[in-house]
């Protein structure tokens, strides 16, 4: 992975394909006009501009490193703002402006972790798809990598095919979706991922990446100091 971080930069890119998961989430697949490539850190954003007054919007990247002709973001378009109108406007071949890559939330390659948890709700998973695919695929990390993903409906979930590809090919990858408030028909976890993480054991050495709502953070951060006893600089924060 890489080491350094690359200074942000202007881009243009032509939106190649998007895919519809459902009525809140989007995936959004654009190919680098100018310049032809650049480089970045998983677990970096673009910031896109989003109407013609300049007001921007920050989204992460859910591609690996290794794609770098090109980029995919994941949209939630429920909030309905300025930016989720920006994207339900796109259509293929449409151009977009951005910046990037920003953002000092990065994948850390620190060699005397034992393991890597990522801990996610909602949107906070798109920078732990570039992450996870950056060590376990490009890099075939062959240490212990757990995600863990709270939503409140199973309808809303994506992606889990892919994850669950990963879990059948990679014996140190696990997959936890939780839903909050499921169907009778949920076969799963149910309630909020602190809940798992505090059933759950982890080595001493583990690397912690959470991502999603402040009230996650704020409570998950707490359990991980006060019961699992994780030291703080082994645990990375963003909140969406």
């Amino acid at each position: 992975m890489k080491t350094t971080s690359a200074k942000p930069r202007s881009l243009i890119a032509i939106l190649e394909e998007r895919r519809d998961f459902n009525d809140k989430f989007v995936e959004y697949h654009f190919e680098l006009k100018n310049p032809a490539t650049f480089q970045f850190r998983a677990g970096q954003f673009i910031s896109v501009k989003v109407n013609e007054i300049g007001a921007r919007r920050a989204y992460s990247i859910v591609s690996p490193p290794s794609f770098d002709h090109g980029f995919k973001l994941l949209v939630d378009l429920s909030p309905g703002g300025i930016g989720s109108q920006f994207f339900s406007s796109l259509k293929p071949g449409d151009k977009i402006n951005a910046l990037g890559p920003m953002g000092s939330f990065q994948l850390i390659n620190q060699p005397e972790a034992e393991a890597h948890v990522f801990v996610a709700t909602g949107s906070g998973i798109a920078p732990f798809r570039s992450m996870i695919e950056d060590l376990l695929i490009d890099h075939q990390d062959k240490r212990e990598i757990r995600l863990y993903w709270g939503l409140r409906h199973e309808q809303t979930l994506f992606w889990e095919n892919d994850f669950q590809d990963w879990v059948e090919s990679h014996k140190n990858f696990a997959f936890y979706p939780v839903i909050s408030q499921p169907t009778a028909n949920w076969p799963l976890s149910t309630g909020h991922v602190t809940d798992l993480i505090l059933a759950h054991q982890f080595s001493p050495q583990t690397d912690f990446y959470l991502c999603g709502n402040v009230a996650m953070i704020n409570d998950l951060s707490k359990v991980l100091l006060e019961t699992k006893k994780i030291l703080p600089d082994q645990i990375h924060t963003e909140q969406y």
